[in-house]
């Protein structure tokens, strides 16, 4: 495909994309409460979790080349749309905990909206757990972005356009016990409690 049908077919996409759209369902009355954040960056999302020493860690995912090595050009674009590429799993340490008023002053990214959501402690531990072990072992391939503060690693599942950061953030949130219904291809999440809560 020519980057002319490419460029087309993103134009044609992009009002289907947005209309896109998931919403968050918290668990309920979690036993052992502690917060997450998901944040939404404008076109995708990333999710803040509380680390082990009263700080936080926040984890994105994304395509390598267009997120990683900042190749913004549309024929980068394009692929990461349309072709299965390279991913990237980010990670940054925070030194604020992720209900600290000041969590969104310690990034380095544009945030449009977040929200802080009520998870079970031992959902958390085990899925930072589990992307703690994914990240260190790819630490051969890590890079370190100043644009983003991350620090990234190669991912081992191709970025897609639907296995994108969005699509992995809602898989990390159902991990921690949360309800997804919906699916936001381009990030757009509406979070609001279940009946009867």
């Amino acid at each position: 495909m020519s980057i002319r049908w490419r460029s087309l077919a993103i134009a044609l996409l992009a009002p289907v994309l947005s209309a896109c759209s998931a919403t968050i369902l918290p668990p309920s009355q979690p036993s052992d409460p502690v917060i997450v954040v998901l944040l939404d960056h404008g076109r995708h999302s990333s999710l803040v979790l509380p680390d082990s020493s009263g700080g936080a860690l926040r984890y994105s995912y994304g395509d390598w080349d267009y997120y990683v090595m900042r190749d913004t050009a549309l024929a980068s674009g394009a692929r990461a749309l349309f072709r299965r590429t390279t991913a990237a799993l980010g990670r940054q340490h925070l030194m604020v905990a992720p209900e600290s008023d000041s969590l969104l002053l310690a990034l380095h990214v544009e945030v449009v909206q977040s929200w802080r959501i009520e998870v079970e402690r031992s959902r958390v531990t085990r899925l930072r757990d589990d992307l703690e072990q994914q990240f260190a072992s790819a630490l051969d391939t890590r890079v370190y972005s100043p644009w983003f503060g991350v620090d990234f690693v190669r991912h081992p599942t191709p970025y897609t356009l639907n296995h994108n950061s969005n699509y992995l953030v809602g898989v990390w949130l159902t991990e921690l016990g949360c309800e997804i219904r919906g699916q936001p291809i381009l990030s757009s999440w509406t979070v609001r409690a279940r009946r009867g809560d």
